[in-house]
């Protein structure tokens, strides 16, 4: 069992403290501590947290994955005024192999976004929305998070980018690969997120773009985006006939 620590007593852990705590492996990392350290860790920690990520070697659920959760989403808070040189020491992390990586970012950006906005956040990875599969997996998932969805103009620009992102699945019949999976299973709940928080103007650009694929030919992975969105209960409390009628449209 992983021992709990105060906020004043994570500056004196050693990596090998994080790596006992870490909870891998195992099916959850301790995100209680990846939280807290993302706010006190100190620079000797993050350094010591990111040099675990050795080139080739795998890191997969083990207790060094954790560490370099760690650094990635205190580094996100280090540098979170400097956000186009973050932003570029990131996406390394994006396009990780490990997913739990891949994820500390967006906690990282998360965080950092609850401090300076989400339209900063927006406007710094702007650029991931049309990068690899990877970047706009991360661009979703940071973005779709119900804390970060308060400021309507903002919300308008996320929808738009989602629609953009998941019309990119077009002409994509084939079985996909690992980066466009991930991309395809944060697009089949984090469209929901959005719609709740901009309903008006959510359900419209769903509606089209479900009437965009019906013309299209109704490709498999569009469509698969807007089922799955369409039985979050979180769509079904927001409009429960609306739900009803985009599903029988399928």
């Amino acid at each position: 069992m992983s021992q709990k620590f105060s906020d004043e007593e994570i500056v004196n852990l050693t990596v090998s403290d994080l790596l006992e705590n870490s909870n891998l492996p195992g099916p959850r990392g301790n995100l209680e501590l990846l939280y807290q350290f993302a706010h006190f860790g100190t620079p000797d920690q993050v350094v010591a947290c990111l040099s675990l990520d050795v080139q080739g070697k795998a890191i997969h659920n083990s207790p060094e994955e954790f560490g370099v959760m760690c650094g990635v989403v205190r580094t996100c808070m280090v540098k979170k005024d400097r956000l186009q040189e973050l932003i570029i020491e990131l996406r390394g992390y994006a396009n990780h192999s490990s997913w739990r990586v891949r994820e500390a970012v967006c906690i990282g950006l998360q965080e950092v976004a609850k401090v300076l906005g989400t339209a900063q956040i927006y406007d710094a990875i702007k650029g991931w929305s049309r990068g690899s599969d990877f970047e706009k997996r991360t661009f979703v998932a940071t973005l779709c998070e119900p804390a970060l969805l308060k400021d309507s103009a903002s919300n308008v620009k996320i929808l738009d980018a989602l629609n953009e992102i998941t019309q990119g699945f077009e002409g994509i019949e084939t079985k996909l690969n690992d980066g466009q999976t991930s991309l395809r299973k944060a697009l089949g709940y984090c469209f929901s997120v959005a719609i709740v928080h901009e309903p008006e103007y959510g359900k419209a650009i769903f509606e089209n773009l479900l009437q965009r694929t019906l013309d299209k030919d109704a490709n498999k992975h569009i469509l698969w985006v807007i089922k799955e969105n369409l039985k979050k209960n979180r769509l079904v409390k927001l409009d429960a006939q609306w739900v009803e009628r985009m599903m029988n449209s399928i």
